[in-house]
């Protein structure tokens, strides 16, 4: 199991409990406000959910901008490798982090 197919599985079942959807009926593709009815604050409730599990900072802009499923764990996955690369730089000193940047 990939680390994306874990963050997926946990945006499913988070979005299972708190919209009393059958979790299998829930893809990457699934519309966050058209299907499921989430508002704003659902969708930054389990953004402070997903920050804690992850180690991840999420910010405010950026999560209020996904619509899908997939969106989130896009935007959770980025971040997490990002985080990773960056602290493996930090760890290597300024010369090896120049050429290793990676986006996030």
């Amino acid at each position: 199991m990939t680390l994306r197919d874990e963050i997926l599985g946990d945006v499913i079942s988070l979005l299972a409990s708190r919209c009393a959807v059958d979790p299998r009926g829930v893809t990457e593709a699934t519309d966050l406000f058209g299907e499921l009815d989430l508002d704003s604050l659902d969708l930054i409730g389990m953004a402070q959910v997903l920050q804690s599990k992850y180690a991840v900072e999420l910010d405010n802009e950026r999560i209020a901008a996904v619509r899908t499923v997939g969106d989130v764990v896009t935007f959770v996955d980025e971040r997490r490798t990002g985080g990773a690369a960056r602290t493996a730089a930090a760890a290597t000193g300024p010369v090896e982090a120049e050429g290793s940047k990676q986006r996030g």
